[in-house]
């Protein structure tokens, strides 16, 4: 079954350095883990995490405490779900997550990658099936006309994501199993939706691979 949280998920390995540590052994763990921040603790008590440019702004031999006013004070909890990864990913501009308890005590870090790993074997991805692009204006969107039209035509819907607004025009990727993606469409424009873009079975391998990570980036959760 697969699993949203971000417990599975967490990488333990990486131990986060202290406020009395040096921004040299900061930099360090920076650059042999690829991150893009690190934590930084306080005995049990998270910090705030401290971005790879600020740390190579300053000198080596400075503790990192006193970078603590650069610090930025995000992070998820152990019950947060991979959808809730995505968003700090993108509005952070960060590659890691700090993971902490209730108890803001650490649990490890959440990696980018491994995040993307772990949605990549959603149905949506990783079933076959086809992807179809369709816009509507945003009165009119409403789920379950979406799935009367795929039903109509004897198509089944995987899922389905909204992947953007623009004016009051609102735009849904749909993953569908369906003989007829053709038919599909036009019933989607007779009921007033635009159909965008339209890709068949044979065409999605290399499609998923081209653009999941737009997908990630561009998601409205």
């Amino acid at each position: 079954m697969y699993e949203m949280l971000v417990t599975d998920y967490i990488s333990k390995d990486f131990i986060p350095p202290k406020l009395n540590q040096t921004v040299g052994h900061g930099l360090a763990l920076v650059n042999a883990y690829g991150l893009s921040h690190i934590p930084v603790f306080e005995g049990l008590s998270f910090a705030g995490s401290l971005s790879r440019e600020t740390l190579s702004e300053h000198e080596p031999g400075i503790l990192l405490s006193d970078l603590r006013d650069f610090s930025e004070f995000f992070y998820m909890t152990e019950n947060g779900s991979l959808l809730d990864a995505v968003q700090n990913f993108h509005n952070y501009d960060t590659n890691v997550l700090t993971v902490l308890n209730a108890e803001r005590q650490y649990l490890g870090m959440l990696m980018m990658d491994d995040v993307i790993s772990g949605l990549s074997t959603m149905p949506f991805i990783s079933e076959p099936g086809a992807i179809m692009v369709v816009e509507v204006s945003q009165k009119q969107f409403s789920i379950s006309e979406i799935a009367k039209i795929a039903e109509s035509n004897n198509a089944r819907i995987i899922g389905l994501f909204l992947t953007g607004y623009q004016d009051d025009k609102i735009r849904i990727t749909l993953k569908l199993i369906s003989d007829n993606l053709t038919s599909v469409g036009e019933t989607f424009e007779r009921f007033n939706y635009t159909v965008l873009h339209k890709f068949f079975n044979d065409e999605k391998e290399d499609l998923m691979k081209d653009r999941f990570d737009l997908l990630m980036k561009y998601l409205d959760i």
